[in-house]
């Protein structure tokens, strides 16, 4: 017969009882900074205008180009009433105008909600209800697919634009602040009803800071982007590229 030992309550634990070490990486208060994704971005488009930021094997697209047509769609969408905190979806097929959209809305200072090219209308549907989304950014492709099955405005990235608005987009001024959400991912419902998790401003953008101290990734560097934008390791991918002014080489 095995005896069971009876484990005294955590309030009667002894000293000797509680972890004697604890590991701590090294300190490196430079990583957390006030800053937005969309200030990184800007930062490096400016100082990078004319490095390539994104190539495919038809295609190349400088950092100023990227910047540009980031912009007239976030305009687009603050004329829409897109403001701080609020949610929009993402849904395109895998390329540089899906990339170039995930901009934009950051610049909105919203936080966007990814979709894989290949997800069902229900779950999308499903996400953007719980997500009080205020609307979904897609192609014109993928617009026909979701017309009349979605629970907000269905927008495309090419229709939206207006070439006269000039504006100067500003994510702070739209109310955005370290503390204000950077983008959503949903759990895969596979237990249930999808869950939402929210990452903020800060906690992104000081996660790539500190990542790239193991990764040293810098601006002469080519980074493959394969990853979906649904699923979040593909931060690493996209983001600590734009960080150092390196180039993505987008998989179709």
């Amino acid at each position: 017969m095995t005896e069971t030992q009876t484990l005294p309550p955590r309030s009667e634990a002894t000293p000797s009882e509680t972890p004697k070490s604890v590991l701590l990486g090294q300190a490196a208060p430079d990583c957390l900074r006030d800053e937005l994704l969309s200030e990184i971005f800007a930062s490096t488009a400016a100082h990078r205008a004319h490095h390539i930021a994104l190539t495919t094997l038809e295609r190349r697209y400088d950092y100023a180009e990227v910047d540009g047509r980031a912009n007239a769609i976030a305009r687009a969408l603050i004329a829409r009433g897109v403001r701080a905190g609020d949610v929009v979806g993402l849904w395109m097929a895998r390329g540089p105008e899906l990339l170039i959209a995930q901009i934009a809305i950051t610049k909105t200072g919203a936080a966007w909600l990814p979709f894989d090219a290949d997800a069902p209308l229900e779950r999308i549907a499903v996400c953007l209800q719980d997500a009080e989304a205020k609307g979904l950014l897609t192609s014109l492709a993928f617009a026909a697919k979701a017309e009349g099955h979605m629970p907000c405005a269905v927008l495309v990235d090419e229709q939206i634009v207006d070439p006269h608005d000039q504006r100067p987009v500003d994510a702070r001024a739209n109310g955005a602040t370290p503390a204000t959400p950077a983008y959503m991912i949903y759990t895969s419902g596979s237990t249930g009803v999808p869950k939402g998790i929210v990452i903020t401003q800060a906690n992104i953008c000081h996660y790539l800071r500190a990542a790239n101290e193991i990764y040293r990734i810098g601006p002469a560097d080519v980074v493959f982007q394969g990853a979906s934008v649904a699923f979040d390791l593909s931060m690493e991918e996209i983001w600590i590229p734009y960080l150092v002014g390196a180039t993505l080489f987008v998989a179709t």
